[in-house]
């Protein structure tokens, strides 16, 4: 995979648990070395799409193709390879809290490399640098802000230059100034560094900010496919309330009027109750 830019295709998936489908009929190209974006409601299957793309599952039916391979029919060993050029940004960071933020990057190349540990080290601080890191080396997760972990587990995503990144919810819990900022990074480590990544969001400012490419998944199924501007100038009545933030209509429940009666606590709130309903 050094030096190309694949594409991964998705051929009449799909992907579930216990036999039961979340997503179907599934057949889709992300293109290699363009950023596309998987967007969808929560619970539309967009993270699940993602584990059985990285062979954390099996898929219920279907091939997935990551470049010419067809996933399903390497051996553990040929995986175990291809898995070396994929890189996975978590949703939380998902770093090791007893590590260094260095040590945390370095740890894969202390686990695949034959480089010494020091040298692995001044390698994961070089990625930290991409980040704008590399003074927090030192310092651990707990001591980070959310937006500092995040960027340190894009670095260790990176840190193995791989041909493939994966980012799931990277803007989740950030504020809009560290959103946005991800948003930059992942643009210039694209281009850079000549990638295809592919990003699992429902994050509507992201998309329109580094999505080449978009796939919207609801219903089970796959609402589009294309590109952005494409995206942008549907007419679908779901995509334009999605697109649109508009909330849909629906019957408004019977609210109960029905109160908590203070003789069933166990503490006689009473008075104090009395006194602030006055």
């Amino acid at each position: 995979m050094p030096g190309k830019r694949h594409d991964i295709r998705l051929t009449n998936l799909a992907v579930g648990y216990g036999g039961t489908p979340v997503v179907s009929d599934v057949n889709v190209t992300l293109p290699g070395g363009k950023i596309t974006v998987i967007l969808g409601g929560s619970g539309c299957g967009k993270s699940t799409l993602i584990k059985h793309i990285l062979r954390l599952h099996d898929p219920l039916s279907g091939a997935i193709h990551i470049g010419p391979h067809n996933i399903m029919e390497l051996t553990r060993r040929q995986w175990a390879c291809l898995k070396l050029r994929l890189g996975l940004l978590f949703q939380d960071g998902a770093l090791l809290g007893s590590l260094t933020l260095g040590d945390n990057v370095a740890l894969p190349l202390r686990e695949h490399t034959r480089l010494k540990p020091r040298e692995a080290y001044e390698l994961a601080v070089s990625k930290l640098a991409l980040v704008g890191l590399e003074k927090f080396a030192h310092l651990y997760p707990n001591q980070l802000s959310g937006g500092m972990r995040k960027r340190a587990g894009l670095a260790r995503a990176m840190v193995m230059d791989p041909a493939v990144l994966f980012c799931d919810e990277p803007t989740s819990g950030l504020d809009p100034i560290n959103s946005a900022e991800l948003d930059q990074l992942l643009l210039e480590l694209k281009e850079r560094f000549d990638i295809t990544v592919v990003v699992v969001s429902h994050d509507l400012a992201s998309m329109r900010t580094i999505a080449d490419h978009v796939v919207v998944l609801g219903e089970g199924r796959v609402l589009f496919d294309g590109s952005r501007d494409e995206l942008e100038a549907t007419r679908d009545d779901y995509l334009r309330r999605f697109l649109d933030r508009l909330a849909q209509e629906r019957t408004a429940p019977r609210l109960s009027t029905s109160r908590l009666d203070p003789s069933l606590l166990k503490m006689d709130c009473s008075e104090l109750w009395e006194q602030v309903q006055e």
